[in-house]
């Protein structure tokens, strides 16, 4: 007469642990990472549970620091990350931590600043929030396009670089050192190479080229001389100009087209360095990220071909997930 009674309570304590677990998988399933990726043009942010589940997400135009500030930059991504927290009606105490890849946040200075004023407006609008890091744009599109392997990717948006993460897990870098010393093969190169031909063509240096009428139309001016003003003192975006380049090499514009081929080659060889410094011994994905490359263009086509055609000891293959996702990638390896 024994036995049943303690038959039942037993079943109960199963049923009982069973809920406690189901309540406890529900809790967790509650908490979020937070991954940003903050460009020169645009910034996107996700909201993801511990299950690598995105339940929110939302934009904005640019946070890169050398552009637009610190403090403007902590403010749009404050309201990012208070927007996702909205849309599913989370707390601060929910986000267990935010991981932003941060266009020109290179030096540790200035991702110390960008976190004090982050945590600064957070605290102010009463949603303290913890646990920041802030990469670099790049360390989390290395982190998305082979969802942590091995692998190179590319990056060509405004600025350029490139980033390899070998099999042993060392990360090494070639480019990325901004305008002004680098970013060979950007859409900053691209669109100050194009207009360096329409300069060129004015001075009789170098040949004729529909460069010309598109820059004037681009930066709507009249004339060289007024694109030239408009260069230097009207804050013109070079990058901008980028895009009409690559519909003039479409055009069959053949300094449009050497423009193209230059650049594509020196992306192509921030590539070849990276391999001659670890001289793999199987074929290394290669993803092709940024503005430039993501786009289908007679440019991102011809980087992409030229990358084959010149290393074959590599596999050019789309990045697994967007870049804001590696950061979030990057958030819940910190809970393993």
């Amino acid at each position: 007469m024994l036995i049943l009674p303690v038959f039942y309570t037993l079943v109960q304590l199963k049923v009982e642990i069973i809920n406690h677990f189901k309540e406890y998988l529900v809790g967790e399933l509650r908490k979020y990472v937070i991954g940003i990726d903050g460009g020169g043009t645009k910034t996107n942010a996700l909201l993801v549970n511990f299950d690598g589940t995105v339940v929110a997400e939302a934009s904005a135009g640019s946070t890169q620091l050398q552009t637009v500030g610190v403090k403007e930059s902590s403010q749009i991504l404050f309201d990012l990350i208070f927007h996702c927290c909205q849309q599913v009606g989370s707390t601060a105490d929910s986000i267990h931590n935010v991981i932003m890849g941060i266009a020109g946040a290179g030096r540790v200075s200035d991702r110390t600043d960008l976190v004090s004023s982050l945590q600064s407006i957070a605290a102010k609008k009463k949603f303290p929030l913890n646990n920041i890091t802030v990469e670099t744009d790049a360390r989390i599109a290395l982190e998305a396009a082979f969802a942590g392997g091995p692998g190179i990717i590319v990056i060509a948006g405004t600025g350029s670089i490139a980033l390899y993460r070998t099999e042993d897990g060392k990360i090494l870098r070639t480019g990325g050192w901004g305008k002004l010393l680098g970013d060979e093969g950007s859409g900053y190169a691209v669109g100050r190479d194009g207009l360096n031909a329409v300069m060129r063509q004015y001075d009789n240096r170098g040949d004729k080229t529909e460069l010309t009428r598109k820059a004037l139309t681009h930066f709507q001016v009249n004339s060289t001389d007024e694109l030239i003003q408009m260069i230097y003192y009207g804050k013109a975006d070079v990058s901008s100009f980028a895009p009409r380049v690559c519909e003039a090499a479409s055009a069959f514009d053949h300094v449009a087209h050497s423009v193209l081929v230059k650049n594509a080659t020196e992306l192509m060889d921030h590539v070849r360095v990276l391999i001659m410094q670890s001289r793999p011994k199987k074929k290394i994905p290669v993803a092709l990220m940024g503005g430039m490359l993501e786009s289908d263009t007679p440019y991102s086509k011809m980087v992409r071909e030229k990358i084959i055609s010149s290393l074959p000891n590599v596999v050019v293959q789309k990045p697994k997930f967007p870049a804001a996702f590696g950061a979030a990638i990057m958030g819940l390896n910190a809970f393993k």
